[in-house]
C-alpha cells in the first residue's frame, strides 16, 4: 500500500483545488445575481434615529461623522453612545452641533459599559441609546463607518415592506498608505463581500436570496424588532453584535435585506501583530457563528490551495487547474470587488490578490487552534455559543 500515499498527496490537493475554481465560479454568479436585482423605489421617508456608539477618536473622525450631519433626510436625530464622559470624541461632537444646529443630537453616556465585566460594550451602549432614540425607525452603524449624502434615504425605503425587519450592507476598506492596510482592505471587497454575497445566494430554512446576519456597517431595523427579539440585554455578552441582532429578527419571522448602498471604513494603521490578532478575531468569530460553514471557507483561498499540487507534481493537469484557479479567483474578486463594492483598490492591487488569500489562509487555519481572541488590548475566550468571557491577566 505504499503507492497509496503519493496518490493521496498529489489528487487530495488537486481535488481541493478544483473545489476552489467551483466556489470562485460561485461567487461570481452571485454577485452577478445580486447586481441584477432591482431596489426597492419606494418613496419612505419616515423620521429616524441614527445611533453611534463611539470610543475615541478615529482617523478622520470629523469628516466621518459630518457626513451624517449632512443627509438629504427630511428628519432624523443623531443619538451618539460613550463609556467616558471625557471621552474626546464628545469635542467634535459639540464642534459638529454648533456647525449644523438643525439636526437634533444626543450624547448618551453609559459609564462602565465593559470595564472587568465581559459585556460587549457597544452592546451596552446600544440598549441605553435604544431607549433614549426618539423614533421607531433606528439605523446603527460602526463608529469608523463614512457614508454618502443620500445613505438614510437608500438604507430606509427597503423597511417601507413591513416583512423586511433590517437592512444592512456591504463596505468597503480605505487603505491608510501602508501595505498592511492593504491587504486588509482587499479582504473586504475581493474575500469577504464574496462569502456574503454566496451565503445569501445559498440561503437559508427561506430558500435562496435569504440572509440570517446583519452587518456592523449599517444596521437598519425598527424598535419593533428589537423589542420582538428580547430586547438587547439578552445578547450583551456576544462579541458578534451583528450577526447576532441579524439572526435572531430573521429568526422571529422577518427578512434580512442586503441594500445596494455600499459604504466605507477607513483603516487604522496597524502593525504586523496587530492586523493578525484583528483577523484571528474575526476568522473566530466567524466559526463560532457559523460552524458548519466555515469549514468549508477552505475554498476561498484559490491561489495557494490551487499551487500545492502544482508544485508537488506539475502535470498538465494540476497547471491547468492552478491557471482556472487564478483566472476564476482575479473575476471573484472583480465581481465582488469592482462590480458590486464599486472597490477601485481592487484595479490597483489585484496582483497582491494570491499573497491575501496565503495570509487568509494561514489565519484560517490558525483559527482552529484556540477560541483566544484580542479585542481593545483585553484578551476573552470566545465561546463555542459566540458568547465572550474574559481571560484573567498573567499579571
Amino acid at each position: 500500500m505504499g503507492w497509496l500515499s503519493p496518490l493521496l498527496l498529489y489528487y487530495l490537493p488537486l481535488t481541493v483545488a478544483i473545489g476552489t475554481c467551483l466556489y470562485q465560479l460561485a461567487v461570481v454568479i452571485a454577485a452577478f445575481r445580486f447586481r441584477g436585482e432591482k431596489e426597492p423605489r419606494a418613496d419612505f421617508t419616515p423620521p429616524v434615529s441614527v445611533l453611534k456608539p463611539l470610543r475615541g477618536i478615529e482617523p478622520h473622525f470629523y469628516e466621518t461623522l459630518s457626513a451624517y450631519f449632512r443627509q438629504e433626510y427630511p428628519g432624523y436625530e443623531i443619538v451618539f453612545g460613550v463609556s467616558d464622559p471625557k471621552d474626546p470624541a464628545i469635542w467634535t461632537i459639540a464642534q459638529l452641533q454648533r456647525e449644523f444646529p438643525n439636526i437634533p443630537v444626543k450624547v448618551v453616556v453609559v459609564q462602565d459599559a465593559g470595564g472587568a465585566n465581559p459585556t460587549n460594550p457597544k452592546m451596552a451602549k446600544l440598549q441605553q441609546m435604544v431607549a433614549e432614540a426618539s423614533h421607531e425607525i433606528l439605523v446603527i452603524s460602526d463608529a469608523d463607518i463614512s457614508v454618502g449624502p443620500t445613505y438614510l434615504r437608500d438604507v430606509v425605503r427597503s423597511l417601507a415592506d413591513a416583512r423586511v425587519g433590517m437592512v444592512t450592507c456591504l463596505y468597503r476598506g480605505i487603505q491608510s498608505g501602508s501595505l498592511r492596510s492593504v491587504i486588509e482592505a482587499l479582504g473586504m471587497s475581493s474575500e469577504f463581500a464574496g462569502q456574503v454575497l454566496l451565503g445569501r445566494a445559498l440561503g437559508g430554512p427561506g430558500g435562496p436570496g435569504e440572509m440570517r446576519f446583519g452587518l456592523g456597517a449599517t444596521m437598519a431595523t425598527r424598535k419593533k424588532q428589537i423589542t420582538e427579539i428580547g430586547g438587547l440585554a439578552p445578547w450583551a455578552n456576544y462579541l458578534a453584535d451583528d450577526y447576532i441582532l441579524g439572526n435572531r429578527i430573521a429568526a422571529a419571522g422577518y427578512k434580512i435585506h442586503l441594500s445596494k448602498t455600499v459604504v466605507e471604513t477607513l483603516l487604522p494603521r496597524r502593525s504586523w501583530r496587530e492586523l493578525f490578532h484583528q483577523q484571528l478575531r474575526w476568522a473566530r468569530t466567524i466559526r463560532a457563528c457559523s460552524p458548519r460553514g466555515y469549514p468549508g471557507l477552505l475554498f476561498a483561498y484559490a491561489a495557494p490551495l490551487a499551487l500545492i499540487p502544482a508544485l508537488y507534481h506539475p502535470t498538465t493537469l494540476s497547471l491547468a487547474v492552478l491557471d482556472c484557479a487564478l483566472i476564476l479567483r482575479w473575476i471573484a474578486a472583480w465581481a465582488s470587488g469592482v462590480l458590486v463594492c464599486r472597490d477601485r483598490l481592487i484595479r490597483n492591487y489585484f496582483w497582491l490578490i494570491p499573497i491575501r488569500d496565503l495570509l487568509a489562509l494561514m489565519v484560517w487555519v490558525a483559527s482552529f487552534a484556540g477560541r483566544e481572541i484580542v479585542w481593545r488590548q483585553n484578551r476573552f475566550r470566545l465561546e463555542s455559543d459566540g458568547r465572550i468571557k474574559a481571560v484573567a491577566s498573567d499579571k
